[in-house]
């Protein structure tokens, strides 16, 4: 690792973990006030969170912005390549409610995000228990189908080792597809970011970009489920070829 890395490293996770230790206290507070109030807090700890990219010396990039609608409850899906995309899509996305599917592990034991994940309404699931998760991402998308919230989801399940994108697992979007009918898609794909949050080991790449884009909205115009999840990982792969080709791969 170079000395530089070494300094983005100690710089992004330093601001990352003292985020969520500062802001752990703040979000049960602001639960006992109300739903509203924690989403709130939620916000601006995902925002500073964000810092944590410029922390380790790096450049975060937003596109899109327009594209987010100024109401409404829809089904956000997103690649998954780092930790980014799990605190800077609440940051944008505040106002529309998203909550997360998740695997509940994560509901344990680190401060501040997983008494959120527990507390907040996001849908916790246990992977090797396919028959209870399916019935969780359900119950979610009957409350995104209500117009009580967003869902955010990584069709690909899990966190790319090397930054690529990895085929589908359609199971959970297909469930929300089914119980949401009605909601449109929100797609995002974020680049560069496993360059600062990488699966693994922490290391950060100084003098990284981390770019995300929010696409228009993908209206369902009459396709069945299997053609719209089609349709979605079409336009998530197609949009992350265009920025690989601008930019480079972020493998390297």
């Amino acid at each position: 690792m170079r000395p530089v890395d070494l300094l983005a490293t100690v710089g992004a996770w330093g601001w990352f973990g003292l985020t969520l230790v500062v802001f752990d206290p703040v979000l049960r507070l602001a639960r006992i006030l109300g739903e509203e109030p924690m989403d709130r807090a939620v916000g601006l700890m995902c925002r500073a969170l964000g810092c944590s990219i410029r922390a380790g010396l790096g450049r975060l990039e937003i596109e899109g912005l327009e594209n987010i609608p100024a109401q409404g409850r829809y089904i956000v899906v997103c690649n998954h390549q780092s930790l980014v995309e799990s605190f800077l899509p609440f940051w944008l996305l505040q106002h529309l409610r998203p909550r997360y599917i998740a695997k509940r592990a994560l509901g344990r034991w680190i401060p501040a995000i997983s008494f959120n994940l527990r507390r907040g309404g996001h849908c916790l699931i246990d992977r090797e228990d396919r028959e209870r998760a399916l019935e969780a991402i359900a119950e979610l998308g009957r409350r995104v189908d209500s117009g009580e919230v967003s869902a955010f989801i990584f069709p690909e399940g899990t966190r790319s080792a090397d930054g690529r994108m990895n085929p589908f697992k359609p199971a959970g979007l297909a469930t929300l597809l089914r119980t949401a009918p009605q909601a449109a898609i929100l797609p995002m794909v974020v680049h560069g970011g496993n360059r600062v949050f990488p699966r693994g080991l922490p290391r950060v790449q100084a003098g990284s970009t981390v770019r995300v884009q929010v696409l228009p909205l993908l209206a369902r115009e009459g396709r069945d489920v299997e053609a719209t999840i089609e349709r979605i990982r079409e336009v998530l792969a197609g949009r992350f070829a265009e920025l690989e080709e601008r930019f480079g791969s972020p493998r390297g």
